[in-house]
């Protein structure tokens, strides 16, 4: 891949991955054998591969959401059941910061 320099934090955030100092140590040094590795693809001959040969008629299976209207009592006793509510609203731990 010759003198090509990259820039490990730039490639953790689109990853989104914090890294360690020693960590970004070592992926300064990996990263551009790695992507040395992953340019050998651009040495497979793919002309003669259908563009469509791995497509399927696969459909979403998920069922449509539908809402349903509860009594005040089953929706107080739902509410009751779950480990953490506020204001009404059933909590659930945050994904993102």
């Amino acid at each position: 891949m010759g003198n090509i320099e990259f820039n490990v934090d730039s490639v953790a955030k689109l990853a989104m991955l914090d890294l360690t100092d020693e960590e970004r140590a070592m992926f300064a040094q990996q990263l551009p054998s790695i992507m040395a590795y992953v340019s050998k693809l651009h040495e497979v001959d793919t002309s003669k591969v259908d563009s469509s040969a791995y497509l399927t008629d696969l459909k979403n299976v998920m069922r449509e959401d539908v809402a349903i209207d509860l009594s005040e009592d089953l929706r107080a006793d739902l509410i009751k059941a779950f480990p953490s509510e506020k204001g009404g609203a059933l909590e659930v731990p945050a994904i993102f910061e």
